[in-house]
């Protein structure tokens, strides 16, 4: 498991947002200027901004997508996935503009520059992942054991008024579309182990009433 720690000299300022929808272009118009989210970008992540002899690295164009450093609010939810959606953007269009062959290293590369933002996050306490990314030859029975492949974060936001209230991110990932947001929603856990809002808590006798009824029911 990777954690990742989040330190009061890691908090950053922030203000406005854009919204755009997942997995589509960058970042557009609307947005959730009660979080105060800031993305201060000379062009669109699938823009030519960058590229030359002077091109920033990962962490320098990434610098520039600012969660809030303050506590947040539920609320505040739907503008930090819109900021992490263009985070994966900005990724994807620096290893597509690389013009490099996408393999596992790629893939790699990509996880461990969004790791390292989201650890820069002043709103995060702390995020951890049960794969392990480091370990490319374990991508196949890990990450890329569905398609599209599935790199899952478990969050804990700091949230007003001290809720102790985590969240779960899900990345898709392909070698084609590269890193796409699936889903930012209320985690809770069983025995130790996150599960999607809504998820019973007890597994296996829902899946046996499941097939209980589909006998009934063929």
């Amino acid at each position: 498991m990777t954690n990742l720690h989040v330190g009061k000299n890691d908090m950053l300022a922030s203000a406005g947002s854009q919204q755009g929808p997942p997995g589509g272009g960058g970042p557009q118009g609307g947005g959730a200027p009660q979080m105060g989210l800031s993305r201060q970008m000379g062009g669109g992540p699938g823009g030519k901004q960058g590229q030359g002899q002077n091109t920033p690295d990962p962490a320098q164009k990434l610098s520039k997508y600012v969660l809030p450093s303050r506590a947040i609010a539920d609320s505040d939810l739907p503008g930090i996935k819109t900021m992490i959606d263009g985070v994966c953007k900005e990724i994807n269009a620096s290893i597509k503009a690389a013009g490099q062959k996408v393999d596992y290293e790629v893939i790699k590369s990509g996880i461990l520059d969004f790791q390292s933002w989201l650890k820069r996050q002043g709103c995060v306490r702390q995020a951890s992942t049960r794969y392990d990314i480091e370990s490319t030859e374990k991508y196949t029975d890990q990450i890329f054991f569905t398609y599209p492949g599935t790199l899952a974060f478990d969050i804990d936001f700091k949230m007003a008024g001290d809720t102790k209230k985590p969240y779960r991110l899900l990345l898709f990932i392909t070698k084609a579309d590269l890193f796409n947001v699936a889903s930012l929603v209320d985690n809770s856990t069983i025995d130790g182990v996150p599960v999607p809002k809504g998820w019973p808590n007890n597994p296996g006798s829902y899946w046996d009433l499941r097939e209980s009824y589909w006998k009934k029911h063929p």
